[in-house]
């Protein structure tokens, strides 16, 4: 006579499997999220923030950007305008973020604009602090006013580092032209 032989799984396996099977039916089941109807997102993520975007400087000696969206940079195409603000300094929120202009407050800045270039005109004497200083100094300067005539720009083709900011100090310190990534590093 024969012998009829099954093959059972052993004990241990079978309750693995049952386990697995009852969490993958849950898993497939959801979670308890209900469908909706359709839900409006909002207007679409833009590329470029929106306003002026000034360049102060933090206590760890770094230029930080802040943002005035309230001020549209359409306003602010003559680089005169932006030192101004600059030589404003931070509003007080940004000052109790230990942020701080480095521009003196004589006010006798001065900038031209020719064609796409910019010059400032550093007053004789604001560019005598240490290397940090003053780079920080230009980067305010070259990063706040290339920032605004970027935004200007009612086309959206002219990216901040298409303009070239020449820093002449007064007296007999060499001119330099520069971007704002030069600063940014």
């Amino acid at each position: 006579m024969k012998s009829l032989s099954l093959s059972l799984p052993e004990p241990g396996r079978a309750a693995r499997g049952v386990v697995l099977t009852t969490l993958a039916a849950l898993l497939l089941a959801g979670c308890g999220v209900r469908p909706t109807g359709v839900l409006d997102g909002g207007e679409a993520a833009g590329g470029l923030t929106k306003g002026l975007r000034l360049y102060f400087v933090s206590q760890a000696g770094r230029l930080e950007g802040v943002s005035r969206p309230s001020i549209p940079a359409t306003r602010f195409t003559d680089p005169k305008s932006v030192i101004k603000l600059l030589l404003n300094g931070p509003a007080k929120p940004e000052l109790a973020n230990g942020l701080t202009t480095l521009l003196g407050s004589d006010g006798s800045y001065d900038a031209t604009v020719a064609g796409g270039r910019v010059t400032v005109h550093v007053p004789q004497g604001e560019l005598s602090g240490t290397p940090v200083e003053n780079r920080n100094l230009i980067g305010q300067l070259v990063c706040s006013i290339a920032r605004a005539r970027a935004m200007a720009d009612t086309n959206g083709t002219t990216r901040t580092d298409d303009i070239r900011v020449t820093i002449r100090p007064r007296g007999d310190a060499r001119p330099g032209t520069y971007v704002c990534s030069d600063f940014l590093k």
